[in-house]
């Protein structure tokens, strides 16, 4: 069972292990652009550029029951991160998978790190790129006490990802429905 928490009301991000570890972030000035799609129920992307925690940006994604990703939704955002910076290479130095967050460590060209929050839970999909790293260190303490980033001192990646995979959905076909196949029957009743 899950018992992770994950959600944005009145400019507050809330994240964290359960209600009396959560860590609630007040954002600074989000933008805030919505998406909508085929599949999709809810979608969109936030870029906030945090005071305490640097440069943060956030795609959520909630498809509809009978849709279904075509492959790894964290795949997915990886490879279209890598495509959208131009990056000449994405390596995953450190990755932690607990209670549907997955917290990943890259490092980008071979000089610098990013960190993202992966949230999963159904149909929900959370993407969260955390270029100083500080919010994906405390969220991660929250699951891991003992956790210390050696990463976080290290000279950090400094980019502008805008991107949404919902917009680009048509393209790329992260998404889709889930074909129903109908097969008639063909009954046969003999009585005596």
């Amino acid at each position: 069972m899950r018992s992770s928490v994950y959600s944005i009301d009145n400019r507050v991000l809330t994240l964290g292990k359960d209600k009396d570890s959560s860590i609630s972030i007040r954002l600074n000035n989000p933008i805030v652009q919505r998406y909508t799609s085929l599949c999709v129920l809810d979608s969109y992307t936030l870029l906030d550029r945090n005071l305490k925690y640097g440069n943060i940006f956030i795609e959520s994604i909630d498809l509809e029951n009978n849709c279904s990703w075509t492959g790894l939704a964290s795949s997915h955002f990886e490879t279209n991160l890598r495509y959208a910076l131009n990056l000449n290479s994405i390596e995953t130095v450190e990755s932690f998978d607990i209670s549907g967050y997955n917290f990943k460590t890259f490092r980008i060209n071979g000089d610098s790190y990013l960190s993202m929050i992966y949230i999963y839970a159904g149909n929900s999909d959370k993407f969260i790129l955390d270029y100083y790293g500080r919010l994906y260190t405390e969220v991660l303490k929250s699951f891991k006490p003992e956790y210390e980033n050696r990463y976080l001192s290290k000279k950090r990646f400094i980019g502008d990802y805008r991107d949404s995979l919902v917009q680009k959905n048509l393209i790329n076909h992260y998404f889709q429905r889930e074909r129903i196949e109908i097969v008639p029957r063909i009954g046969i009743s003999i009585s005596l």
